[in-house]
């Protein structure tokens, strides 16, 4: 199989919006980069859980982006967006994640990639199907600088 550029651009478009719509609190948006509930395989972010239907995700990225949500204040930024196509309608894609605190001092936070994630072209465009997030192990080393701190400051 052989992408278009218009495939491309819709696909690096997709990964964008995941970001995007997460860091604007819009968890519909978020929502239409997923394929629809019936063909939705699940998510699945490591440390942070598994949804293994669509309702969970969307519970997950409501309570995500709500107030007192991990993402708030939170930039999420995509690279590397690497495409292997699998078939006329699928696709696999890995594309590397930063996040930054950009509510309080800017700074980089977290790092992680999303490998060999399942991306289908419905007739509404290509849309996720199955997501697997590896969060690096240097978040976890600073959220244990940041719990040590706490605790020393009470």
């Amino acid at each position: 199989m052989q992408l278009t550029v218009l495939d491309i651009l819709e696909i690096q478009n997709l990964v964008t919006a995941y970001c995007i719509t997460t860091d604007n609190a819009d968890v519909d948006g978020f929502m239409n980069c997923w394929v629809k509930p019936d063909l939705f395989e699940g998510y699945d972010s490591g440390a942070f859980g598994q949804c293994k239907t669509w309702q969970e995700l969307k519970d997950f990225e409501t309570h995500h982006v709500g107030p007192g949500g991990m993402a708030n204040g939170k930039r999420h930024q995509t690279t590397n967006i690497h495409i292997t196509p699998i078939s006329d309608t699928e696709v696999l894609v890995t594309n590397d994640m930063m996040v930054l605190e950009v509510a309080d001092i800017p700074q980089l936070i977290a790092t992680g990639r999303y490998n060999n994630n399942k991306v289908l072209k419905t007739e509404d465009g290509w849309k996720f199907k199955y997501r697997h997030l590896h969060v690096d192990s240097g978040f976890f080393k600073l959220a244990e600088k940041w719990k040590a701190a706490a605790a020393h400051t009470n």
